[in-house]
């Protein structure tokens, strides 16, 4: 294990360098839409951002992509990164007022997105108040007030010369869930990047390695957890358009994957498929894993390989790693060496168990704050520690276990949802007097969603036509599966909605499930 490079040497500029002086004609990226030497995949970011930069594009400016896994989707970020931009990587299940939100709170004047979300886009464009042109992979209809530029026009455009990069400078804006307003757009460097997406204090991946990258690229754990590890490690990046129960393993055999990084929810699903002979003849070593599986022994001793735990989120990064060969079920690992991390109670006090604090080495291995969000940026950063909602145990040891979510912010299959932003949508619908989202055990780790509603007097709604009205208007992750009927909701004095209780004991009508009614929903679905 080399250990990091100081935090002034960490961008994407300096692993770019790394690679290329090591193995510039080596395939080092494989996807759905081609492959790439380290050479070209470079040369191909660098014509990405001089073309960016030709549109008007300018230093530290944000560009927002929408967009599924590809290559093209990579060489998108990673050229607006080398070309100084700042990428607004959009969830490619948002439409309607997330979508707007997103584009209208970035500022940005470019969106890169693939030509089935154009639509889209057109039908909120009379909302948007700072975009400007769309950068199209494929055909797409003109949009009235939009400019249209094709992608290959990025990509033929004269490769633009490498960019001093500092530390310092913006990366992204990840727009993560919010618990009591809109998402908020969190403010990440160079350094915090390169930080999340290193594991270089652990003993792999390593160059031999091949990385399997199934999870979305708009999500920190794909992009960065995924296809930035493989660069900074020099390792081959192996990128699936999504995840697939039926692909996962012909995938890993087929290309001798070596690691992977994937969700508990991923794990229970190969889990549940039918066992095979074959189940543990396969190259795959090591899965670095969050949430753990139920079962990480049986996961273990099935497929044959080692698992590794990690925690981070887009404000921090990832602190915690559970080394391979280490974990024990639940955990998410020890701090890494960077980060100091505390654990506070209700009084304030530093105990063995309450909520994680952060405070890093150097002020860049965490958000510089939210964008345009002052007052909830001093909320969440308190004199150098990022206090992150979450609630955690530690043992003697020094491991971390994750106790619960100290926010109403809910997570299913990898996606951070408001709690708030799903009570918005439903409380639109005309029969709907009042509603609390709340968080329900899910079999696959994580959470499910149950809306509690209140229906306004005289009125009867029945669910399944306002699970359609939500489709309509929420990203598939964020409908809840679970729809209660309530003649109140439980309150403090102060008015607020008891949500405890209704985690706890529901409020006692009916529950009717969408799933158990025929309705499953998927990425694409609109």
């Amino acid at each position: 294990m080399a250990g990091l490079p100081k935090v002034p040497e960490r961008t994407l500029r300096a692993a770019y360098d790394r690679v290329l002086d090591e193995r510039p004609d080596d395939v080092t990226q494989i996807g759905p839409d081609g492959r790439y030497t380290t050479a070209e995949h470079h040369e191909r970011s660098l014509r990405i951002a001089a073309g960016l930069t030709a549109l008007g594009a300018k230093r530290q400016e944000p560009v927002a992509l929408l967009l599924d896994n590809s290559l093209d989707a990579v060489h998108a970020w990673t050229g607006a990164a080398l070309g100084g931009l700042v990428e607004v990587p959009i969830n490619s299940a948002y439409k309607g007022s997330f979508l707007t939100h997103v584009l209208n709170d970035s500022g940005a004047e470019t969106l890169i997105v693939d030509a089935p979300y154009v639509e889209r886009v057109a039908r909120v464009a009379a909302d948007l108040t700072s975009l400007r042109r769309l950068v199209v992979r494929g055909p797409a209809e003109a949009v009235p007030g939009l400019d249209l530029v094709d992608f290959d026009e990025l990509t033929a455009a004269d490769p633009a010369p490498p960019q001093p990069l500092d530390a310092a400078d913006l990366m992204a804006y990840m727009y993560t869930s919010g618990t009591t307003g809109r998402s908020k757009g969190v403010l990440i460097s160079h350094a915090q990047a390169y930080t999340y997406a290193s594991r270089e204090d652990q003993e792999r991946p390593v160059p031999t390695d091949r990385i399997l990258v199934t999870l979305p690229l708009f999500h920190l754990a794909g992009q960065w957890y995924g296809v930035y590890q493989a660069l900074i490690h020099r390792a081959v990046c192996v990128l699936e358009p999504s995840f697939s129960v039926s692909r996962f393993w012909p995938t890993v055999r087929e290309h001798g994957i070596t690691t992977t990084v994937m969700l508990g929810a991923m794990a229970e699903l190969l889990q549940q498929a039918a066992p095979l002979p074959s189940d543990s003849d396969n190259p795959l070593e090591l899965a670095v894993m969050a949430p753990l599986a139920s079962d990480v022994d049986g996961f273990r001793r099935r497929f044959g390989i080692e698992l590794a735990a990690v925690y981070g989120m887009s404000e921090i990064g990832a602190v915690l790693n559970g080394p391979p060969g280490t974990i024990v079920g639940g955990e998410c690992g020890f701090a890494r060496d960077e980060y100091e991390l505390k654990l506070v109670d209700a009084s304030g006090n530093s105990a063995t168990a309450g909520e994680l604090h952060v405070r890093p080495v150097d002020p860049l291995l965490v958000m510089r704050g939210y964008h345009n969000l002052p007052e909830k940026t001093a909320e969440t950063l308190v004199d150098g520690w990022v206090h992150t909602g979450d609630a955690f145990r530690v043992d003697d040891e020094g491991r971390y276990y994750f106790s619960d979510r100290m926010k109403d912010a809910l997570r299913r299959r990898g996606e951070n949802i408001s709690s708030f932003e799903v009570e918005r949508i439903v409380n639109e619908h005309p029969d709907v007097y009042e509603s609390a989202v709340v968080a329900v055990p899910s079999a696959l780790t994580e959470d499910e969603i149950k809306a509690v509603v209140v229906p306004r007097e005289g009125r009867t709604i029945d669910p399944a036509e306002l699970t359609r009205f939500l489709i309509d208007r929420l990203p598939y992750f964020m409908v809840p599966r679970y729809v209660e009927f309530a003649a109140e909701l439980p309150k403090t004095p102060t008015q607020k909605v008891s949500k405890h209780l209704l985690r706890e004991t529901g409020s006692g009508g009916a529950v009717w499930d969408r799933e158990a009614a025929g309705i499953v929903l998927r990425r694409g679905d609109s």
